[in-house]
C-alpha cells in the first residue's frame, strides 16, 4: 500500500505541476482554457472530499495540521495516506 500511496502522489505531482506550468506559460491554441478549467475542478474536488472527510472522520481520527493539505493536494491518495498512519498515531499518543 505504501508504493501505491507514494504512485499516487508522484501522479497528482506531474498533474499539479502541468496544471501550474500553464499558469505561468500558458499553453498555446484552446489548452490554456482547458487546463484553467481542469485546475478549478481539481481544486473544488480536493476542496469537497476534505469537506466530507473531516465532517464525517473528525471524531474518529487522530488529525494533524498537515493532514488538510495532504487531501488538498493528493485527494484521495492523500486520504489513503492519513488512514495508514492511524496505528501509528494512536500508538504513539
Amino acid at each position: 500500500m505504501t508504493a501505491a500511496i507514494w504512485l499516487g502522489r508522484a501522479l497528482f505531482a506531474l498533474v499539479w505541476g502541468a496544471m501550474l506550468a500553464n499558469l505561468v506559460w500558458p499553453f498555446p491554441g484552446k489548452g490554456y482554457a482547458l487546463f484553467l478549467i481542469l485546475l478549478l475542478i481539481l481544486v473544488a474536488v480536493h476542496l469537497l472530499q476534505l469537506l466530507m472527510f473531516r465532517t464525517v472522520y473528525a471524531s474518529q481520527l487522530q488529525w494533524r495540521s498537515g493532514d488538510s493539505w495532504q487531501i488538498i493536494a493528493f485527494g484521495v491518495v492523500g486520504w489513503m495516506a492519513i488512514l495508514q498512519a492511524q496505528p501509528q498515531r494512536q500508538n504513539g499518543r
